[in-house]
């Protein structure tokens, strides 16, 4: 597979992956089972989509200049 379409993936997939670790990792969304309530913590929800954004740029930084 050639380099540049491993980057395009990497581009495209790493703010989504933040994103999951994120919410997986109890970064702003948390789930109640006994009363059934999902809650979602705004704040850390936009921090996450930040780390999201950094990370992608982070990577064109090393990566997308040549």
């Amino acid at each position: 597979m050639n380099s540049v379409f491993v980057r395009m993936a990497i581009y495209v997939l790493s703010p989504l992956l933040t994103m999951l670790a994120g919410l997986l990792g109890g970064w702003g969304v948390t789930y109640d089972a006994a009363t059934h309530m999902l809650s979602i913590n705004v704040e850390a929800v936009i921090g996450t989509a930040v780390a999201a954004a950094g990370l992608s740029g982070a990577i064109f930084a090393r990566w997308g200049v040549r």
